[in-house]
């Protein structure tokens, strides 16, 4: 399966269209990003799946939600070249590296430390944007929770909002039920007990985008599939090409299923990354002629 780079699948997107537009050309690293989430959700895979632990307290009835997305707002205009900013108030989340858009749609791995205020960046900006940015969500979906009760994990299970609701109004006990509460937290109940000391988030997150990578596990091993992903996120760019509904036949009939093929093939085998090829496999040892009496 062809792999990509960031500069050799930028370089075919642009080749795509036979007339591309300025806006077109524009807005190719946005349409890679949402190509990535699209690919991300198809596959499924849980190698982007992220364990994490936060702590309950006694009584609560809600627990946070990993990292949505949310404004950043720097004290001036960011200059063209610029790899580092300061934010207009100390960053209050866990430092680490966030994907940040800023107004002229650019995308960067943005460092932001707990406590600090200063931002910064590995590649120069393409263009001077204004003073707000945008954090991407790293969560895609979840997968599942669990709580930590008297030191073991117990699985929990999700209903709607309105029997979550309800069931919150019981004693304080092992909380049993989770459904979701907006963007930012899901609900809980029954509410925690003393005996319930944290909860494990089991969810998808989207692994660092190849515009900032420039190499990727996605790139690498199913570039042709990140590719059509892209297409098909630049519909509305070049809805007058008759090749975008052939490619994305192909993308939903032969390669995603072929490439889901692979990934398990590869799995079973113990090797993820890179793909091994399906014929590399050995197959069923044929079964023996058996003697004629």
């Amino acid at each position: 399966m062809q792999g990509f780079n960031y500069t050799q699948l930028y370089a075919a997107l642009q080749a795509w269209p036979v007339k591309n537009s300025s806006v077109y050309l524009a807005n190719l690293n946005r349409m890679i990003y949402l190509g990535e989430l699209r690919l991300v959700i198809d596959l499924d895979l849980d190698i982007f799946d992220v364990n994490d632990q936060v702590t309950a307290t006694l009584g609560a009835t809600s627990i946070a939600k990993p990292n949505q997305s949310m404004p950043l707002a720097f004290t001036a205009p960011i200059a063209q070249n610029a790899t580092s900013a300061t934010l207009a108030s100390a960053w209050t989340g866990n430092t680490g590296a966030y994907v940040v858009t800023f107004s002229d749609n650019e995308i960067q791995a943005v460092t932001l430390t707990k406590t600090q205020t200063t931002a910064t960046w590995t590649l120069p900006m393409a263009a001077a944007v204004s003073e707000n940015g945008t954090i991407n969500p790293q969560m895609v979906v979840e997968r599942n929770l669990w709580s930590i009760y008297n030191g073991f994990p117990r699985t929990m299970v999700k209903r709607s909002w309105d029997f979550v609701t309800m069931y919150a109004q019981a004693s304080a006990a092992r909380p049993l039920y989770f459904a979701d509460e907006g963007t930012s937290e899901w609900i809980i109940a029954p509410p925690c007990d003393a005996n319930t000391s944290a909860f494990l988030r089991r969810y998808i997150q989207r692994p660092v985008s190849i515009i900032i990578a420039q190499n990727t596990w996605l790139g690498d091993n199913v570039g042709q599939l990140l590719f059509v992903c892209c297409l098909m996120e630049m519909e509305h760019f070049i809805k007058a090409d008759d090749r975008y509904a052939d490619m994305k036949a192909k993308y939903y009939e032969e390669l995603l299923p072929n490439a889901r093929g692979e990934i398990m093939i590869a799995a079973r085998s113990g090797q993820y990354a890179p793909l091994a090829p399906t014929a590399s496999v050995p197959g069923p040892p044929a079964p023996q002629a058996q003697a004629q009496g």
